[in-house]
C-alpha cells in the first residue's frame, strides 16, 4: 500500500509528489547517498516528472517520461513500461521498446504475470527467466524470444487502489539488482499522483477505453509520419507531423483521419490470390 508523507519543495514552483522528499527529518534519502550529487540527481528527476495530469495527453506524457527515466537511472534496466487496468482489460500505456509490448501481451494473454501479480497483491514482483518458466510458461517463451531475462514490477495506485504497475525488463539472467530506493520512490510517487489526479478528474467515464483510444490514435499518426519520412528523406518527423496537422485543419477533420487515409494510400495492396483447381485426372 502507499503511504503519503509531507514533502519539501526544493525549488520554487516545483510541487513534489506525495511520498517524495529529498530533505528534512523524514528524507527518503539514505545517509550514504545524501551527497550533493545525489540530491541534484533527484531534483532533476523530479523536474522531469513534474507534470500536472488533467487529461489523457498529460497522463500518457507522464507515463512515457517515467518509463524513459527508469531505463536511464535504474541499474540493469534495459527497457521499461507501464501497465494500467482501470475497469476492463489491462493494457500497456507506455513502453520504451517493442520488446515491452511483446512481453506484456504475453502476460495479458495468459491472464497473469509479474505486472498483473504486482497489481493484484500490491507488492513488488521480481523474477528471473528461470523463476518465470514454471509459473508462467507461456510468458516465459515470449520473454525468451524477446531477450528478456529478468523482470521487476512495482504497483501503481490511484488513491489507495492498485491500478497499474511500473515494469522493468533486463537482459541480466541473474535478475535485476535491488533498484535505488530513492529513484523508485520518486518514479512511483509521481505516477501515483498522476493516476490519482486523472481518475479523480474523470470519475464518470470509462477512462481505460479513452486512454486506449488515444494510444491507438497516436500509433496511427506515428505510422503516417514514418511513411512521409520514408518517402521524403529530407523531411523530418516534426515536418511530417506539421504536414498532417495542417492537412487536417484545412479539411476540418481529425489528425487521426488524415493519418489513416495517408497510410491506406501508401500501403501496397496485395494481389488477389491465384486460385488453382485440382487436376481432374
Amino acid at each position: 500500500m502507499t503511504s503519503h508523507m509531507d514533502v519539501a519543495d526544493p525549488t520554487p514552483g516545483v510541487d513534489l509528489a506525495p511520498g517524495v522528499d529529498i530533505g528534512g527529518g523524514r528524507s527518503a534519502l539514505t545517509t550514504t547517498e545524501s551527497s550533493a550529487a545525489q540530491r541534484i540527481r533527484m531534483v532533476e528527476l523530479m523536474l522531469t516528472l513534474h507534470r500536472r495530469v488533467h487529461d489523457e495527453e498529460s497522463l500518457l506524457d507522464l507515463l512515457a517520461r517515467a518509463a524513459r527515466e527508469a531505463v536511464r537511472l535504474i541499474d540493469d534496466t534495459d527497457w521499461a513500461g507501464v501497465t494500467l487496468r482501470f475497469a476492463g482489460e489491462p493494457f500497456t500505456a507506455a513502453h520504451t521498446d517493442r520488446r515491452v509490448l511483446m512481453v506484456d501481451q504475453g502476460q495479458y494473454g495468459q491472464g497473469d504475470g509479474p505486472g498483473l501479480a504486482a497489481m493484484r497483491t500490491d507488492q513488488w514482483v521480481a523474477v528471473t527467466g528461470t523463476q518465470i518458466r514454471p509459473r508462467w510458461p507461456h510468458l516465459a517463451r515470449i520473454a525468451e524470444t524477446a531477450g528478456v531475462r529478468a523482470q521487476l514490477a512495482t504497483p501503481l495506485h490511484a488513491g489507495n487502489r492498485a491500478i497499474g504497475s511500473l515494469n522493468l525488463y533486463s537482459v541480466r539472467a541473474e535478475g535485476l539488482r535491488i533498484p535505488d530506493p530513492d529513484v523508485l520512490t520518486v518514479l512511483t510517487g509521481y505516477l501515483d499522483r498522476g493516476l490519482t489526479d486523472y481518475t479523480a478528474a474523470h470519475p464518470a467515464q470509462d477512462v481505460g477505453l479513452t486512454v486506449q483510444q488515444l494510444l491507438r490514435d497516436r500509433r496511427v499518426i506515428t505510422h503516417a509520419v514514418d511513411i512521409l519520412v520514408l518517402l521524403n528523406p529530407s523531411t523530418t518527423a516534426a515536418d511530417a507531423t506539421k504536414l498532417i496537422t495542417d492537412q487536417a485543419a484545412r479539411l476540418r477533420v481529425s489528425v487521426t483521419q488524415v493519418a489513416a487515409e495517408l497510410i491506406t494510400e501508401h500501403t501496397p495492396r496485395l494481389p488477389p490470390p491465384e486460385w488453382s483447381t485440382p487436376d481432374a485426372g
